[in-house]
């Protein structure tokens, strides 16, 4: 019997999946066998809320940095190379990709659908637009308009486009057309004052174009070897992750597609996600030691690909550890009880994601930009006070640091979930 599945049309208010009335056929034969570890269906797919949640604890711990001194798992790379804080950002916007699947799962192509796709394209851009604008004192002339949000409502709008409006074949058609784009502004266009295929830090051509099209209006890191400004969430930039959100619709189309809808739907599920791994891994790791190196900041082809393989290994994991295996069934309780432990408070982050990023930059705004004590602002004046003072160690400090911030937003999320606060956009 296949359980039904409701017709999504946002799955971070409604349940993945309706609870199903399947029962199992305590028979000898080696399938049932099987069966017999598989869980029932649950109302959401909990791996996914537990790895949005992860994402946003990296957020938090990565961003919440003070000082110089940053352990090197919270330290993004400063041009080429590759460490696990530049991982985060890209899985968030993975998981964003595999959540467009689940919820427009059963949708059509109509006005109705498309207003809450606009909708939520432009509160995510304007959120955003609106932090840095207070970032920057309100003004209009120098703030930035890129940014994570921005990055992140592009691309949920171009794969909501390509999913919705053509076929199958056209939709990865368009992939292959974003991607050989990217390769041919980033290797091809010539660039005043950089030439060719020149992918140095303020020379390159993303660098160029976001110069162009958004003037001052850009993230200015410090001009090292160019005459441009590379804004890390640039417009052509922008176009390789699409690769990143692309694959994450993917992996959950497969999800949607097989996902109990026979005895051995999970296992469907984990042997594609495993040869998805595989054939963006093994490329994306030959690439990225040779001819084109990773890089988050210009989001390098070679670092397209391994973000999705390392994604695609991170649900394929959480997957199998929290939807998949029955551990009571395996007499495995203790380990059941201690998953549902650790998963918990990013369950709690993962059902307000988008609320807990905005309200984490708009604090550490108001600290940084907005209030001072005596020569230094309050965020300053706290990490040296509360943490450096006593911590001396500037390694320790900071992480002890943001792992403080990180527990205040655990108990922000905990408030909310407790209280059924779930904002949608």
């Amino acid at each position: 019997m296949t359980p039904n599945y409701k017709n999504i049309q946002d799955e971070e208010s409604k349940p993945l999946i309706e609870h199903s009335s399947t029962h199992i056929n305590h028979g000898k034969d080696t399938k049932t066998k099987i069966i017999e570890y598989l869980k029932p269906v649950q109302r959401r797919m909990g791996s996914l809320d537990a790895v949005r949640g992860l994402t946003i604890f990296g957020m938090i711990l990565v961003d919440n940095q003070a000082g110089n001194d940053v352990i090197w798992p919270l330290n993004e790379t400063e041009w080429n190379g590759l460490s696990t804080a530049d991982l985060i950002f890209p899985s968030f916007i993975f998981i964003s990709g595999f959540s467009i699947a689940l919820a427009l799962k059963n949708s059509k192509n109509t006005t109705s659908t498309w207003y809450g796709i606009i909708r939520r394209t432009l509160l995510l851009f304007f959120i955003q637009c609106f932090l840095n604008l207070m970032g920057d004192h309100f003004n209009f002339t120098t703030f930035r308009i890129m940014g994570v949000l921005q990055r992140i409502a592009i691309c949920y709008f171009f794969s909501c486009l390509s999913f919705l409006c053509f076929p199958i074949f056209l939709q990865r058609l368009f992939l292959l057309s974003v991607t050989v784009t990217y390769i041919s502004i980033m290797y091809g266009l010539y660039v005043p004052k950089c030439g060719r295929a020149n992918l140095t830090q303020n020379c390159n051509a993303g660098a160029y174009i976001d110069s162009k099209v958004f003037g001052l209006n850009i993230m200015k890191e410090s001009i090292l070897n160019g005459p441009y400004y590379n804004d890390p969430e640039g417009l052509i930039s922008t176009m390789s992750s699409f690769i990143t959100a692309w694959m994450g619709l993917e992996f959950g189309r497969i999800f949607t597609k097989f996902y109990k809808k026979h005895d051995f739907g999970n296992a469907d599920i984990i042997i594609r996600w495993i040869l998805l791994v595989a054939l963006f891994m093994i490329p994306a790791i030959s690439l990225g030691a040779t001819v084109m190196p990773f890089n988050k900041k210009i989001w390098s082809f070679s670092f397209a690909l391994f973000t999705v393989g390392a994604s695609g290994s991170l649900i394929l994991i959480a997957f199998i550890l929290i939807d998949v295996i029955d551990w009571e069934s395996l007499k495995f309780e203790k380990v059941r009880k201690i998953i549902d432990l650790i998963i918990k408070p990013m369950k709690w982050i993962g059902q307000n994601p988008i609320t807990i990023y905005s309200l984490m930059v708009f604090i550490e705004i108001i600290l940084m930009y907005y209030i001072n004590v005596g020569s230094n602002s309050l965020w300053v004046q706290i990490y040296e006070k509360m943490y450096l003072s006593w911590l001396k160690n500037g390694y320790l400090a900071s992480t002890i640091f943001s792992i403080g911030w990180l527990i205040f937003f655990i108990l922000i999320a905990y408030i909310m979930q407790r209280n059924k606060i779930f904002i949608k956009l």
